[in-house]
């Protein structure tokens, strides 16, 4: 080999060593591995999980059709255990899910199967040296040198210790940084790395009683992780507190007859209702005993090393992000170092390449780590599950000189998206949320009672509707309300403009609206936005049916319910009727979509759409046509009764906006007018204010939250938001309400390509 060609020297052929091996293979840049054990792949009783955000990398290394194909029963079913052993938690379908999110699922192999995989991968297999144990560094001028415990030596522009918690390429690094810059490194920072833990992991033969998926246990002090993997092999980890935190040399190495002891001591803990742990032990075929490094250290490297993998940052198991880390960290510092390939590196070229490594992956790496320790800690498998996952998932780093296969998948990673996430969502989410309240509160106050009428249009109140007591009661009490009653028998084009804010029954949608939305922003923070940003495919059924749905069940009664009819008792039926066509739209298009899904015939639709639920692909029944159909016809409707309603009352003498919208004093007054027919119209002049000011707040928190996520960029919500404040005047509320509403639906839509096509 060309002694003068760029070289890196890996010391460890552990899951981020041969991951990083194959990524400079595929940029083309010359390494040597050097592993301590004579086999470079053996068994030690380990298992790995691997989730999208690794398998998407190893998919561009070529290799991960060939890890999924270890995989004969996909883990479907997630369970979250009690002490007894009793589920009280079910999470289903949890692979096809997975799968439909994000493009790829989440595994459990032996950590054996994926070295195996990743070895067999290479081009170069005779620059992995097995049996080569480094037990020194020297800095040289312009590279850096190991000796290993054969006495070989080898050479490289730059050093990547791969190897593990107990890493010597860290201590080496430590002990020239602080002979050559000292204060460079903290002092004594192995005397802070922490254990709590310690864990029995093992892979047992398969156990028939033993359900198939994932089982978490949870227990006071200890809990358990129970995953079936190929070949129906049970792998498992018993985690276990420690009495008190123990730091760096403290932390004691385990024997075997440490492992036998707490093994018996958990015997008999209940895994399911006819498994324990005993069973489980009795069964392993191997099983390791070992404290729990938990760390992220402050500096990965110095001059010419780096480390990476275990080495700069250790996990707990329970998440399983330990692997998928350390691959995701290997491919950021070979961006880092494709990116400058062509370069004659220098001593400080290789520092900066380093330090933005550190710097790309330092804030995540803490963040996932600091997850693994409160999961452990509060068993948090309770929260949404896949949209917490999708948090672990989406920031994950690629390989960039390398294309990433076409999987199709609903949510994107951060590198496919039109803009790089803002990171948090809690200002635009606090200070929405803040505003609503507030709306809400101030409801309260100049949403004053009204009287209750006695009569209806001079007619007796009607007592019975549907012969069904407990309906006719309500019905009764909704057609009484002041506003149905007063409102009806005084439709004229002062009233109308406020149709577009028909009123919530009873409160006023002026109430309603600011407390919906409040929630709308409370979920979006507790599911971490993701869950209710993509939500799930529209069936082309169901958009189909929201234009005859929204028309039956709601244009329809309106119309009826303010034409006047001699026969008030079938007018106040009419009312009574009209007022709760929120749950009736809701069922309408809910049988409509069921009617015409079940009379579709089957065809090759069907088969294509079963075919790909099988492999786990999401659905592409999306219908950008038929919902931008709904959104089309909304807007433009609601825009005609905005234009025509303006074009009354600028008609009508006498007249003014001010009569019919109400002015700004009178808005936010407490103060009630002394005729009743004043006093209804300031009631529906007030709902309409708060409803309007309410959904613009959350219009434009919306439009901020999509920047925050990176669906759009920062130029595109600058437009979004003037656009939105603007159309309130032109085309109205509630045409500027359903066209961002379309809008956003385009903005998903314009993702979902870029992620699919």
């Amino acid at each position: 080999m060309d002694e003068t060609q760029f070289t890196v020297v890996i010391v460890g052929g552990s899951v981020s060593g041969l991951s990083l091996a194959n990524m400079l293979e595929k940029a083309g840049i010359r390494f040597v591995l050097l592993e301590a054990n004579d086999d470079i792949a053996p068994q030690v009783g380990a298992s790995i999980g691997l989730q999208p955000n690794g398998l998407r990398i190893l998919d561009q290394l070529g290799c991960a059709d060939e890890v999924l194909s270890l995989v004969d029963t996909p883990l479907q079913d997630v369970f979250v255990r009690v002490s007894d052993g009793s589920a009280i938690a079910h999470h289903k379908k949890f692979h096809d899910n997975v799968m439909a999110r994000h493009g790829y699922p989440t595994i459990f192999i032996d950590r054996q199967m994926l070295l195996e995989t990743l070895y067999n991968n290479l081009e170069s297999k005779a620059s992995v040296l097995t049996g080569q144990l480094v037990e020194s560094i020297t800095r040289l001028d312009d590279s850096v040198q190991v000796v290993t415990s054969k006495g070989d030596t080898f050479r490289g522009d730059i050093l990547v210790g791969a190897d593990g918690i107990y890493s010597t390429v860290r201590k080496e690094m430590w002990r020239l940084g602080n002979k050559m810059s000292p204060g460079y490194f903290p002092l004594d920072e192995w005397s802070k790395v922490p254990c709590y833990y310690k864990c029995i992991f093992g892979i047992s033969r398969p156990i028939a009683a033993l359900t198939k998926g994932a089982h978490y246990v949870m227990n006071h002090y200890y809990s358990y992780l129970i995953i079936t993997g190929p070949g129906e092999r049970v792998y498992w980890f018993l985690l276990v507190k420690l009495d008190v935190p123990l730091f760096g040399n403290d932390i004691p190495r385990y024997s075997k007859s440490d492992e036998d002891a707490l093994a018996r001591q958990h015997a008999s803990d209940p895994i399911t209702p006819s498994v324990t742990f005993g069973q489980l032990y009795e069964a392993r075929t191997s099983s390791v005993l070992t404290p729990l490094h938990e760390y992220v250290f402050e500096k990965w490297h110095f001059e010419r090393v780096i480390t990476i993998g275990d080495a700069a940052h250790k996990f707990e198991p329970l998440t399983g992000h330990g692997g998928n880390s350390a691959i995701e960290t290997a491919a950021t510092l070979t961006n880092h170092l494709f990116s400058n390939k062509d370069s004659d590196l220098t001593r400080s070229d290789v520092q900066g390449i380093f330090s933005n490594t550190q710097n790309d992956r330092f804030k995540r790496v803490s963040f996932l780590v600091a997850d693994a320790h409160a999961q452990q800690q509060n068993d948090a498998l309770e929260t949404p599950f896949l949209a917490l996952m999708a948090r672990k998932f989406v920031g994950a780093t690629r390989l960039e000189m390398v294309s990433v296969p076409k999987r199709g998948h609903l949510i994107p990673f951060n590198d496919e998206l039109p803009a790089t996430p803002l990171g948090s969502t809690w200002l635009p989410a606090s200070l929405a949320a803040i505003c609503q309240f507030a709306l809400y509160r101030f409801s309260n106050k100049i949403m004053l009672p009204l009287e209750a009428p006695q009569s209806f249009a001079g007619a007796p109140l009607r007592q019975q509707y549907l012969g069904i007591g407990v309906l006719d009661k309500l019905l009764s009490t909704l057609s009484r309300s002041p506003w149905s009653t007063h409102l009806l028998v005084s439709v004229n084009c002062i009233s109308l403009p406020s149709l577009f804010g028909i009123l919530y029954q009873v409160l006023g949608i002026g109430r309603i609206a600011p407390l919906y939305n409040l929630a709308t922003i409370v979920t979006y923070v507790t599911h971490h936005s993701f869950g209710t940003v993509i939500g799930q495919p529209v069936a082309e059924e169901v958009a189909d049916a929201l234009i005859p749905s929204f028309t039956l069940g709601y244009i329809l009664p309106t119309v009826f319910m303010f034409r006047p009819l001699q026969n008030k008792d079938t007018w106040q039926a009419f009312v009574a009727l009209w007022q709760p066509f929120p749950a009736l739209v809701g069922l309408l298009t809910s049988g409509l979509s069921r009617l015409s899904h079940s009379r579709r015939p089957v065809g090759k639709d069907d088969l294509s759409t079963k075919q790909t639920k099988k492999r786990g692909q999401p659905r592409r029944n999306l219908t950008p046509t038929s919902l931008r159909l709904v959104y089309t016809v909304g807007t433009t409707a609601t825009a005609l009764g905005h234009f025509w309603s303006i074009y009354r009352i600028c008609k009508s003498p006498g007249m003014s906006f001010s009569q019919v919208f109400g002015g700004l004093g009178g808005l936010i007054s407490t103060v009630h007018a002394s005729d009743p027919q004043d006093d209804i119209l300031l009631f529906f002049q007030r709902d309409l204010f708060l409803n309007v000011t309410s959904v613009l707040v959350q219009s434009i928190y919306r439009i901020f939250h999509l920047r925050a996520l990176g669906y759009i960029t920062t130029r595109e919500t600058g437009i979004a938001s003037a656009t939105t404040v603007l159309a309130q005047v032109i085309i109205g509320p509630a045409a500027a309400h359903i066209g961002l509403c379309g809008w956003r639906e385009e903005v998903f839509s314009r993702v979902n390509r870029r992620i699919r096509d």
